[in-house]
């Protein structure tokens, strides 16, 4: 089954199904949210008895998994305390129904109020063994500002382990961001499905180990998202690998015509014919300017070299593409930009190219600095796949690289919905958008891939 990634409103409307049209109810699903947390936390201490831990609620189902939690840890001999930020008469349907147990079974809860100053115990939150965040869930936006905003700089500063249930206090759920202050977990405990808050940072740092838990939900409740956003798991990535069997040999595996290089870069030329051989391709022929020939040819062994005509500067031209027309009509896929430059002629060739490409057609690097101002040549390649980074991606669309940092999923889409191609958005983690906006979200990636800054040219 798909690990679905959703937004704030999808989660919403997931739970709704699940309690209005399944008959789930609402209490069902608050209990076995609680009861994963108070796992997770007993898997951490390991022995729970006698061990203190700190809980704080917020006023809404967040904090109701909260005290979900607290009914069980006290069961199996934990010394629990809850925090209660906000107006406890504001706590209300299933969050009501465990805040009462709460009570009943006498477990010491504080309130922590807007206008009170804040309890002297709380400076004691270092001693504790565990802290469990359940003051906002994934709904939250904005900055936070009074006493939820002092409380979290004290769960910060008690450096004290903690989990967060469904998404660090502070964290907006949709992209990550953090105005201000948020919890600073080491495992968040979410449930149904991940959250994109989750994935992209500064959430994700916020988040530590991330921890998703089963709710039951069935599959039909997913069936009625507009668009699948899901994560890229091993499972995938085997699906697209074809299998290699025992008589092939290396015309069946796949042939890959690369145009890359120019006078300084020929190291991307390489790094991207290597990274071709080493996934698996067959043969591989990167086209390069006639004069780096040599250059190329020492540091392949283990592909071929098609030296070709360059420019005044060493570089790709139309007359390169017209060279190497037979090598294109013989590849299974060609790929473009790899450290070709953005001289002029660069630019001719890229454009002879793409206006006459009887191949599915990667576009990466300087390669994608001829979209500026080109958009609508998109349009007329029938198979394309880019690849930029934010900055790229910035720089060829005109849009604010703040906000695609932001919300990279939503840009991708609606770049995608205007300019039809397969745009893999590179970052930590990187986004796949497909033709019909489905997303894949890759989370391999590092703060080593570059997320990119603005080009300049």
């Amino acid at each position: 089954m798909k690990e679905y990634i959703l937004t704030n409103s999808e989660a919403a409307a997931v739970d709704r199904y699940a309690i209005e049209e399944v008959g789930i109810p609402g209490v069902e699903l608050m209990r076995k949210a609680g009861h994963y947390v108070a796992l997770r936390a007993k898997k951490m201490l390991k022995d729970l008895a006698n061990r203190r831990i700190d809980i704080f609620c917020g006023t809404g189902n967040n904090g109701g998994d909260g005290f979900a939690a607290a009914l069980e840890l006290t069961e199996w001999g934990a010394g629990v305390s809850l925090w209660i930020v906000g107006n406890p008469q504001k706590i209300k349907g299933d969050a009501h129904y465990f805040y009462e147990r709460c009570c009943q079974q006498k477990i010491p809860i504080n309130v922590i109020s807007k206008d009170s100053n804040l309890p002297a115990d709380l400076k004691r939150l270092g001693e504790t063994d565990l802290i469990i965040d359940a003051l906002l869930g994934t709904g939250f936006r904005g900055s936070l500002e009074g006493r939820l905003a002092d409380v979290i700089h004290l769960i910060n500063q008690a450096r004290q382990p903690v989990i967060a249930i469904d998404i660090p206090s502070g964290v907006d759920g949709d992209t990550g961001q953090v105005q201000g202050v948020a919890v600073q977990a080491n495992v968040t405990v979410t449930m149904g499905f991940l959250k994109r808050g989750l994935l992209f940072y500064p959430g994700k740092r916020h988040a530590g180990e991330i921890v998703v838990v089963d709710l039951d939900y069935p599959a039909k409740a997913f069936s009625t998202l507009e668009k699948e956003t899901f994560l890229v798991s091993k499972n995938d990535v085997k699906r697209v690998f074809p299998p290699i069997y025992e008589d092939t040999y290396k015309h069946r595996q796949g042939k890959l015509l690369i145009l890359a290089g120019s006078a300084g870069m020929t190291g991307a030329a390489c790094l991207c014919a290597q990274a071709a051989i080493r996934t698996g391709a067959g043969l591989v022929v990167c086209a390069v300017p006639r004069s780096l020939f040599p250059i190329m040819a020492t540091k392949l062994t283990e592909v071929l070299t098609l030296p070709v005509a360059e420019s005044a500067v060493q570089s790709l031209c139309a007359a390169s593409i017209d060279e190497a027309r037979e090598r294109i009509e013989w590849s299974d896929v060609v790929v473009f930009g790899p450290g070709v430059s953005t001289h002029p002629e660069v630019t001719a060739a890229g454009l002879s190219l793409f206006r006459n490409c009887p191949r599915p057609l990667v576009v990466d690097a300087d390669g994608l600095k001829i979209f500026k101002d080109r958009l609508d040549i998109i349009r007329e390649i029938p198979e394309l796949i880019i690849t930029p980074h934010h900055g790229e991606f910035a720089y060829i669309t005109g849009w604010d690289i703040t906000e695609i940092r932001k919300n990279p999923i939503d840009w991708g889409r609606q770049f995608v919905a205007q300019y039809p191609c397969t745009l893999i958005l590179k970052g930590a983690p990187s986004v796949i958008v497909s033709k019909q906006g489905v997303v894949a979200v890759n989370p391999s990636g590092n703060p080593g891939l570059p997320l990119g800054e603005p080009v300049m040219c």
